[in-house]
């Protein structure tokens, strides 16, 4: 099954990436230039770039823009807006687009697709189509950025556009655009139905269930979007992950060209805890290996002693579950960020770098303690160690934990009529050592706590 693609849309009217609803109410976004750059490095199969007022206001479409863009990126761009004749192709395509999407031109004069593909391929040549419903089952075609109705069924528009040498079809679903509440997935799959070529819907994208809808009902071959992506409502490696893990091929290895692999095809990984900010350990990742670490949102490595690939917990059941992934400035290391879900070192530490070289006496730890040490409790708790304390604790209940937190209580109310500081300072750390067991023995977490304080400090604003 050829793989499906995800395609991030810049609408541009006067040199700005804009957004509005069923075409109206533009509000602007950002610069397209920088916006565009952060897709292609951000897992983005292509990008398209609309001038969504060139036709309308009967002008040519900024090539200045395309130039810029092109220049900062290497996925396939398509460019439409404003294209009118062959000249038009040729500029856009000179400025550095990849294809020419072409829309209300095409249906003026039809020949156009045909002496574009002549010209320079069908690979080149988008159709492009607004399409609003008129009943159940019927739809009809719009111009000029939805501006103006055209008496033309889409379906018959779509075999003609394919006959004529068109490469593949955007379908915008002007009802659905902007809306959030999920593509047409009924125009799509009649669209697939009536051409063999590929389809990308457009209009609707709300969730990534939206996406997953699009690509097994209504068939498409791409997904298009533009806000959910611009606020960053939906991560474009997530939404690749959850659709890979719904059975539905995505290509995840768009940003491996970047990485600087050592001339074994290695490249070091250094894993942090995405919550305490403390090194659970480092490993070595192939191509291979970092595939499947974004197909499963598992960690994986590269075994150099083993010669193989090997998901980190996979005997343990203690998986790294990612969160993000960077690369250094020489993109020749890489940095995981991730969930634990158990002790990370096969000796049951919690990380893999416990054995001190050199210490600094009174240095403050480089990760959020709390979350440590709610994470050495739980690592007590499911791999208890002889003579642990806390494991102690563990196998006394939950009365004897409740009985320590009211000790400790009474002797920090005893430390702080101590003139000196140190005493008091002991007492509530063991405390908070005593809370930290009773949160885990509970099953509260800590982010919990910390929401529950911030939303207090939020109502006494």
């Amino acid at each position: 099954m050829l793989t499906k693609r995800i395609i991030p849309c810049l609408d541009v009217d006067k040199g700005k990436v804009v957004k509005g609803v069923k075409f109206e109410n533009l509000v602007i976004i950002d610069d397209p230039t920088e916006l565009a750059q952060y897709y292609a490095e951000n897992g983005a199969d292509e990008l398209v770039f609309y001038d969504i007022t060139a036709s309308h206001e009967s002008r040519n479409i900024f090539t200045e823009i395309i130039k810029k863009v092109a220049a900062t990126i290497d996925i396939p761009f398509t460019v439409g807006g404003g294209i009118r004749n062959i000249d038009d192709f040729y500029s856009v395509l000179n400025a550095g687009a990849d294809k020419v999407s072409v829309n209300s031109a095409a249906l003026a004069r039809p020949e156009l697709i045909k002496e574009a593909a002549t010209r320079f391929g069908s690979q080149c040549v988008v159709l492009s189509m607004d399409v609003k419903k008129v009943s159940d089952g019927e739809w009809t075609l719009y111009i000029n950025g939805g501006r103006t109705h055209v008496d033309m069924d889409p379906f018959e528009w779509a075999k003609k556009g394919e006959a004529l040498g068109a490469g593949e079809i955007v379908v915008n679903s002007i009802d659905s655009d902007g809306v959030k509440g999920g593509f047409d997935c009924e125009l799509m799959r009649r669209m697939s139905e009536a051409t063999h070529l590929p389809i990308i819907a457009s209009g609707g994208a709300g969730t990534m269930e939206h996406f997953e809808a699009v690509f097994k009902e209504g068939r498409a071959d791409a997904g298009l979007a533009a806000s959910v992506f611009h606020k960053k409502e939906i991560d474009l490696w997530e939404l690749k992950r959850f659709l890979q893990n719904k059975g539905i091929p995505m290509r995840l290895d768009a940003r491996y060209h970047r990485l600087n692999f050592d001339e074994k095809g290695l490249i070091p990984a250094i894993v942090q805890n995405e919550k305490t900010g403390q090194i659970l350990m480092q490993g070595y990742m192939n191509e291979a290996s970092l595939q499947k670490t974004l197909a499963d949102g598992k960690v994986c490595f590269y075994s150099r002693s083993r010669q193989k690939l090997w998901t980190k917990g996979e005997t343990s059941g203690n998986f790294l579950h990612v969160v993000s992934i960077y690369a250094d400035c020489d993109h020749d290391a890489l940095l995981i960020m991730a969930h634990p879900d158990g002790p990370t070192c096969h000796t049951g530490a919690v990380s893999c770098f416990h054995n001190p070289i050199l210490t600094a006496p009174h240095s403050m730890l480089t990760y959020n303690v709390l979350y440590a040490l709610q994470e050495v409790i739980k690592g007590r708790r499911e791999n208890p160690i002889p003579g642990s304390y806390t494991n102690y604790l563990f196998d006394k209940g939950i009365d004897k934990i409740l009985k320590k937190v009211g000790e400790e209580s009474s002797e920090v109310i005893i430390a702080s009529k101590n003139p000196e500081e140190q005493p008091l300072i002991d007492e509530i750390s063991d405390l908070f050592y005593h809370l930290s067991v009773l949160m885990v023995e509970r099953d509260v977490p800590i982010e919990a706590i910390l929401e529950n304080l911030k939303n207090r400090h939020r109502s006494r604003k």
